[in-house]
């Protein structure tokens, strides 16, 4: 009896033991789960808070862009010439000597306003809409840092554009160098502009193979 008594009891605590290292693991495993929702959660609210931020730049852009591009055709009806801003091949300090003739104090405000505004906010915004986009899908590709390079370096040719247009405007006579500077500005604004563009698009297509072995796994 004694025997018997002595190999329940063995029996009993070995069964305990198993029953406590069984509850540990599922403690263990809850602990794990809760972790990785703890995780998640922060990711997702990332994300939600990344898509609202391209939505907001995406607007502004487009908002922007409209109007200045508004007040540029008013302007450009009104003296009867194409501005030097949308001149893709350029122009030289004859050009903007015609075109500072034909315009009144009127009109040069107007025009004006595009380069110490509009044509401000929208370079700004068009290129961090570019990186939050190039961001969002490029992943951690290294040519997404050329992506916001180009970016950066369209905003701030724009910026200076409008900068050395009001100097050429402005000077009592308009010389040319002030007026090659600001041309090359204008054509490289062009240029950038369809880089920007083209980084838009290469970023989504950078994208698609891992999308694509994510959807496969």
């Amino acid at each position: 009896m004694t025997t018997i008594a002595s190999a329940r009891s063995a029996w009993n605590a070995k069964a305990n033991l198993f029953l406590e290292v069984d509850s540990m693991r599922n403690a263990d495993n809850g602990e794990v789960r809760a972790t990785g929702d703890r995780a998640q959660e922060p990711s997702g609210k990332r994300r939600h808070r990344g898509t609202w931020s391209i939505i907001v730049a995406a607007v502004v852009s487009v908002v922007t862009f409209a109007l200045g591009w508004l007040q540029l055709h008013s302007a450009e009806r009104a003296v009867g010439m194409r501005l030097p801003d949308t001149m893709f091949g350029g122009y030289d300090a004859e050009y903007i000597a015609s075109v500072k003739q034909l315009m009144d104090p009127k009109i040069m405000e107007r025009y004006q306003s595009v380069h110490y505004f509009w044509d401000l906010l929208f370079p700004l915004a068009f290129a961090s809409l570019i990186i939050l986009i190039v961001r969002r899908f490029a992943g951690r590709n290294p040519l997404r840092w050329v992506f916001y390079l180009v970016a950066v370096v369209y905003a701030a040719v724009d910026i200076a554009e409008n900068f050395a247009l009001e100097a050429a405007f402005n000077a009592a006579g308009s010389t040319d160098s002030t007026a090659t500077l600001a041309s090359v500005l204008t054509t490289g604004k062009f240029i950038l502009f369809v880089a920007a563009v083209l980084a838009f698009v290469l970023s989504f297509m950078l994208n698609r193979p891992s999308t694509i072995n994510q959807k496969v796994r």
